[in-house]
């Protein structure tokens, strides 16, 4: 069997010479870093995991067994506990929450604008209720998708087909479904959230003159697979005035403190409708 050294010599230099690669930082951003060859980034990892296992293994291992046999057992019976996902305090007036029964939401009244109000099926239809506030909760079957309404600024939530809460959005500068890059128009369909992703740091330059701007995605972005096009998704922003009006490049905008409550329920392959007119679906 013949051992060609040189090509030995080759491979081992190759494992252990840096090169460049391009990697994707979302929204659409790509920077260039070093790297080692995969294998001997997965040895490093490896040979760590074993490491750490050894280490572990010996710092639970009881230096005296003898000593360890003779304390007494004790069994104690214990349940998990109740899984707990509590959310960020939120204005009455920045979220409304519909009941299961209610046909059209409201924002709340000027007599009382700290309690959330909707309209319910009565006899008298003028007459409304208050809602009390719900703590964030996860759905029974899994089953969360939204529903964004682009005419009337809205984002709601469903379990199911409960609707859960209702956030106020910014939508698109120019109306109607996306046709091209740089258009300022928000997608109009059925897609699904393909990441979760932490834009907390994200820059993003608006072309106006003021350069890049810190927060300008908030401190989530959902991440759609928007038929072909890159960058869609839901987020908050650094501009709250703007909820409410046309005013993004094609996402989906909401305040901080709402993207916050959303990504408690948010997970992917969550399914996302929007809809240029509330019912109406490309």
């Amino acid at each position: 069997m013949n051992i060609n050294m040189e090509n030995i010599k080759d491979f081992v230099k190759d494992i252990f010479t840096l090169r460049t690669v391009w990697i994707d930082r979302g929204s659409g951003k790509w920077v260039v870093k070093k790297r080692f060859h995969p294998l001997l980034r997965t040895t490093f990892w490896v040979l760590s995991v074993i490491v750490c296992a050894g280490v572990y293994t010996h710092i639970n291992t009881p230096l005296n067994s003898e000593a360890v046999a003779n304390q007494p057992v004790v069994l104690r019976a214990s349940l998990p506990e109740p899984e707990q996902i509590l959310p960020p305090s939120v204005p009455a007036a920045q979220m409304v929450i519909p009941l299961k029964t209610s046909s059209k939401i409201v924002l709340p009244s000027e007599e009382n604008p700290e309690t959330d109000r909707i309209i319910t099926p009565s006899a008298n239809k003028n007459e409304t209720q208050p809602v009390p506030k719900l703590k964030a909760k996860r759905s029974k079957d899994g089953k969360y998708n939204v529903f964004i309404n682009k005419s009337d600024y809205t984002l709601t939530l469903f379990d199911g087909n409960d609707p859960v809460k209702v956030y106020p959005i910014a939508v698109g500068k120019n109306p109607g479904d996306k046709q091209r890059v740089g258009d300022n128009r928000t997608p109009v369909g059925k897609f699904k959230v393909v990441s979760i992703e932490n834009s907390s740091k994200w820059t993003h330059d608006f072309r106006d003159g003021k350069g890049k701007i810190k927060g300008a995605y908030g401190p989530w972005f959902l991440r759609l697979d928007a038929k072909g096009w890159k960058g869609i998704g839901i987020h908050g922003t650094h501009d709250p005035d703007s909820i409410g009006t046309d005013a993004t490049e094609g996402c989906i905008r909401l305040r901080n403190e709402d993207i916050a409550d959303l990504r408690q329920y948010a997970k992917t392959g969550m399914p996302v409708i929007i809809s240029e007119n509330e019912g109406e679906i490309n």
